[in-house]
Order: C-alpha cells, then sequence, then structure tokens
C-alpha cells in the first residue's frame, strides 16, 4: 500500500513530453526528516473498462441469509493508524472432516480500545458449514467458543493446513506484533500450540502459506512479513493544502525479513530463513504462493511486496533458495518499477501447462499479468490481456484466477478499495471500490463482466481477501470476501456452465496427507488442462484444497497427479465422473 499518489506531469516542453506518462508522488510525512517537498496533485483520469453484455458469470450475495453476520473490528478510525488498512483474512476449509467447507476469519483490534473490551463480535471467527444438514441451502452456524478458537489480537491474514498429518486440518493466524498455531484436535476444538511448536514471532505478520519444501512428507511455513511500525509514530497526511489527515505507508519504512519454519516432523518447527536465503531484508512482503514454477518437481516461493521488487525464490533442493525475481522477469512492472504487490494468483491461464502470475497493485498502476513461457521465466502480458485499463483506477487487495463458468479457463475475481479516504480533496478519487470479474477469453483476453455479474458488484466496497471454493458442494466455485466497515460477503455461484464440475480431494501418503502444491493434468478432447493445489495465494486468504474438474458428459480418459513430494507421479485412466472423486497416494 502505497505512500503515493502517482499523477500526471504536464509539460509544454518536449522533453517533458517524453516523461509525461511517469507520475509525480505525493508523501505522507511520517516523521520531519522524511518530508517531501510540497507538489501540486492531479488525478488520473478515469479510464473506462472494456466491457462485454455476457452475463454467464453471475454470483448471489447470500452471507446474512446463510447465516454469517461478520464485520472486521478495527477498521478505518480517525487515528488512521497503519494496522487498520490491511483488513482481515479468511480460510475455507473442512475442519470436522464432514465434507463440507466451513469459514474462519481473523478478526482485529484497536489501540484506544483492544478487542478484548469488546467481547465475542470483535474474536476471530468460526462459522461451521451445516448446508448438508438443512436440504442442500446454504446454511453456517458459529462455533467459535465450541472450538476453541475465542482470540483477540490484530489479525491479518490465515493459512490452513495438516501439518502434523493427523487428517485434520490446522490453522496459522498472522498478526500484527504475533503469531498463533491453532492445532486441531480433531474433535472440533482447537489449541495454540504457538510456543509449543516454536512458530512465535513479533514481526508484523501478514500473510502465510503452508507447503511441503523439501518433499519429506511434512508441511513446512512460510511467512511474509510487513514492516516496521508502531502506534506512537507522528501522523500522516497528504502533501496538499491543506493536508489530508490519512494512514502512514511503507515508503521509508524498513521492511521486515519473512520467516521460513522448517517442519521438523515432532510438532515442532525450526526458523531456517537465513540459512534457506529467503531472510531478505528489503521484502515488505502482503502475500505469498507456493508452485511448482520451473517444473522441477519442487515448490519454489513467490512473495508480493509492497513498493518494492517482488521476489521469486526457485527451491534448489535441501531448503536451499535462490532469489531470480528480476532475471526471470516477476519482480516489477512492464515499466521496469517496482509496485505495490498486495495480492497474487496463480493458475495456467492459457493451457499452456505453465503456472503463470497475477499480481495485484495500488490505484493509478496497473495490476501485473505475468506469463509463464517455461523454466520460470516470464513476461508481462497484462496489456496485450486488456487488462490495464481495468485496473489502473483502481487499488486491488486480494485476487483469484477461478474458473467460474467451468469452460477450462480460469477467470479472474478482484477485491479493490483504498487505504486512504481521499474524498476532501475533490479530485474525484474513488474510496470504497466495485470488485471486478473478467471472464477468460480462451487465454487471449480477459473481458470486465462485472455490470452483468450480479448485485453484489453494482455496490462499493473497502474489499481485501478473497477465498475460492465450493461452499455448497454443487460442482461450482463459490467466493467470499473480506471487507473494512461492512459485513464480510459470500458470493454464491449462479453462473451458466459450460462443463460439469466433478471436485477432487487428493490425500497424500509419502507425500504430505494435505497434497499442497499438488500438480493435476487431465485431458479432454480440446486439450489437457493443469490445475494447482492452492498453497498460498489471494492475499491474506487460504482456498478450498479441493480442485473443481471441468468435464464434459464423457469420463476422464487421462488424469496424471504429480505428488508433491517430487517423486511420484501416477496416472489413472478412465476416471468415472461422478460428483466428487478421491484419490489417495499409491492407490490407484
Amino acid at each position: 500500500m502505497r505512500n503515493n499518489l502517482r499523477i500526471p506531469l504536464l509539460c509544454g516542453c518536449v522533453a517533458c513530453v517524453l516523461v509525461a506518462i511517469a507520475w509525480w508522488r505525493i508523501q505522507p510525512t511520517f516523521v520531519d526528516e522524511m518530508a517531501s517537498p510540497r507538489s501540486p496533485v492531479r488525478s488520473l483520469p478515469r479510464v473506462d473498462a472494456q466491457t462485454t453484455s455476457d452475463s454467464r458469470i453471475r454470483f448471489t450475495s447470500v452471507a446474512k441469509v446463510a447465516g454469517v453476520d461478520f464485520t472486521y473490528y478495527g477498521g478505518p478510525s480517525p487515528q488512521h493508524f497503519m494496522t487498520e488498512q490491511n483488513g482481515g483474512g479468511v480460510a475455507l476449509f473442512d475442519f470436522d472432516q464432514d465434507g463440507w467447507l466451513d469459514i474462519f476469519f481473523t478478526n482485529g483490534s484497536h489501540f484506544d480500545r483492544p478487542a478484548e473490551e469488546v467481547g465475542l463480535t470483535a474474536s476471530q471467527r468460526l462459522f461451521r458449514n451445516v448446508t448438508g444438514a438443512n436440504d442442500g441451502t446454504l446454511l453456517f452456524e458459529d462455533v467459535t467458543e465450541t472450538a476453541g478458537l475465542t482470540s483477540y489480537g490484530f489479525g491479518m491474514g490465515c493459512a490452513a493446513g495438516d501439518y502434523d498429518n493427523d487428517g485434520f486440518a490446522d490453522l496459522f493466524v498472522c498478526e500484527y506484533g504475533r503469531q498463533r498455531l491453532w492445532h486441531n484436535r480433531g474433535d472440533g476444538s482447537f489449541d495454540d500450540v504457538a510456543e509449543l511448536a516454536d512458530v512465535t514471532d513479533s514481526l508484523w505478520a501478514a500473510s502465510a502459506a503452508f507447503g511441503d519444501l523439501d518433499g519429506d512428507g511434512n508441511l513446512d511455513l512460510y511467512v511474509a512479513n510487513y514492516v516496521e511500525w508502531s502506534p506512537d509514530e507522528p501522523a500522516c497526511y497528504t502533501q496538499h493544502q491543506t493536508p489530508v489527515h490519512i494512514s502512514c505507508g511503507p515508503l521509508g519504512r524498513k521492511g521486515q525479513p519473512d520467516r521460513l519454519y522448517h517442519n521438523i516432523g515432532d510438532g515442532h518447527f525450526k526458523d531456517i530463513g537465513e540459512s534457506a536465503g529467503i531472510a531478505l531484508p528489503n521484502g515488505k512482503g502482503l502475500d505469498v504462493v507456493l508452485a511448482d514454477f520451473d517444473g522441477d518437481r519442487r515448490l519454489d516461493i513467490y512473495v508480493a511486496n509492497d513498493t518494492v521488487e517482488n521476489f521469486l525464490f526457485l527451491n534448489r533442493g535441501a531448503m536451499k533458495f535462490e532469489e531470480v525475481g528480476v532475471s526471470r522477469g516477476v519482480a516489477v512492472s512492464d515499466e521496469g518499477t517496482a509496485m505495490s504487490g498486495m495480492g497474487i494468483a496463480c493458475a495456467d491461464y492459457n493451457g499452456d501447462g505453465h503456472l503463470d502470475l497475477y499480481v495485484t497493485n495500488f490505484e493509478n498502476e496497473v495490476n501485473s499479468f505475468f506469463e509463464n513461457l517455461g523454466s520460470a521465466t516470464f513476461r508481462p502480458v497484462n496489456s496485450q490481456l486488456g487488462l490495464n485499463p481495468i485496473s489502473r483506477p483502481m487499488l486491488g487487495f486480494g485476487a483469484v484466477l477461478a474458473d467460474f463458468d467451468l469452460d477450462h479457463f480460469p477467470d479472474l475475481f478482484v477485491a479493490n478499495g483504498h487505504v486512504w479516504d481521499l474524498r476532501p480533496l475533490a479530485m474525484g478519487h474513488y474510496y470504497e471500490m466495485p470488485a471486478q470479474v473478467l471472464r477468460n477469453d480462451r487465454g487471449r483476453r480477459f473481458l470486465d463482466v462485472t455490470k452483468n455479474a450480479g448485485g453484489y458488484f453494482q455496490q462499493k466496497w473497502l474489499g481485501r481477501a478473497v477465498a475460492t471454493g465450493d461452499l455448497d458442494n454443487d460442482g461450482d466455485t463459490d467466493v467470499v470476501v473480506t471487507q473494512l466497515g461492512k459485513a464480510h460477503s459470500i458470493l454464491r455461484n449462479d453462473s451458466q456452465i459450460t462443463n460439469h464440475g466433478v471436485r477432487l480431494r487428493l490425500i497424500g501418503t509419502t507425500s504430505s496427507r494435505d497434497a499442497l502444491g499438488a500438480r493435476v493434468e487431465y485431458q479432454t478432447t480440446e486439450c489437457t488442462w493443469t490445475l494447482l493445489v492452492p498453497s498460498g495465494g489471494g492475499y491474506q486468504a487460504s482456498s478450498d484444497q479441493r480442485l473443481l474438474l471441468a468435464v464434459g458428459n464423457d469420463n476422464i480418459e487421462n488424469l496424471r497427479v504429480v505428488w508433491p513430494n517430487g517423486n511420484n507421479t501416477e496416472s489413472y485412466q478412465g476416471v468415472s465422473r461422478s460428483t466428487e472423486i478421491t484419490l489417495i497416494e499409491g492407490q490407484q
């Protein structure tokens, strides 16, 4: 989240024309020595996105009728503390193994009135999915207290993963100033075992991802940390007459090194960030995704950093990583500048078998789309895909690539919302912003179908985290969005689907039981399609570990699983087209 706005530099001279596409930065003041000269302010003209009347992708907002009424505590206040801008995270996971996805939300706090003084409404919350007992109509019940999850703090991102391979997914929660590891006891309750497991830290943890990075069958844990900040620091203001009070940002602040916790396998972790090569001092991490980008069957790490270059850590084996973001083309924008990296979406968008990356950025920047050309060599294609005018007026946070209409090509969902209320400047800046849905036109471009995607998209929000999963088990992908100032949203997918959605669940044996980061390839008459069991990504979010395969009327002729231990690949022929398939490693 930048400490600046970028604005056109207007000049009559020929030399200035060459730089008219650049932007002046308006830097709020942290302390006196960081103040910059005041500059006149102009807002970037809004550009209408290319839209289409296509209405096949549609969502219905159902949170309240489904029994989920949750508003993040500790959002924007008159004090504009920096901890108020990131918002809360969300995890979609089946905590009780009943076959239905449950929803976990992190919650915030406030320095003037801590969450403990507010009570349960300011606690993190767990909503159990009871749709199966409700005639198939989506319904949840709040089980926070019975699950032992009542707790308070400056909650940010979260990650779900079965770190001890006991069959029940656990939870890691990122907070400003601390971390929590909630062990799932398998009886509907959790224990905070962060100290026992040696994953305590006092840095500002923003997002996290579980994944088996050394192929030993145990989920390791990567934590993306943000910046150094204290509520005792001076307030921040825009460089404008009269200055507008805003929340501080990351420019001029020292970044915090990320953490890599190696799962020893006995319930304990060891921080090996320094020896692994990931604890770099110049990161300001807000999101992380683990995936095999270079095809060597080892999970690599991609980190979205705020106002500094993004990281790509290639896995060299034996828990050693090499940072290659610049040389591989994913560190900066297509204009060669560091951006305000926030959310990451990862998928094979064009069916070429390589995993691509989408990164959200600040207002007046464009969101980056990096196409993987193979062997983790990327090129920016956001302009060619028609994404620049769609994203430039927005400040993007959570993003996902998911095949909402089951035509095999993953579509884009982006949650937007500013961190500063600049409306007093009367210059046309958005504060709340609409979310966006972009339909993937067979890997050739993305079409903005937001206008016809449902009533939720006709409203404006301070959107933050986005997670996806089949909440009602009807064979398509639903969406959960966290917001500031308003209740979180559940968007039921009511799209006109092209194919039949088959849920695929993978269970590892020699690999980690939760096969996070596994690669699945399945063949249709048209092409071979590649899917990834999600491990991180989405901005402060954790999505459904089950995959949705788009299948026609016939059985799946060929299906191949590259298990995340890096040593095992299994092929399946003539897989029956049923509602849900479970594949267990080693049992063909």
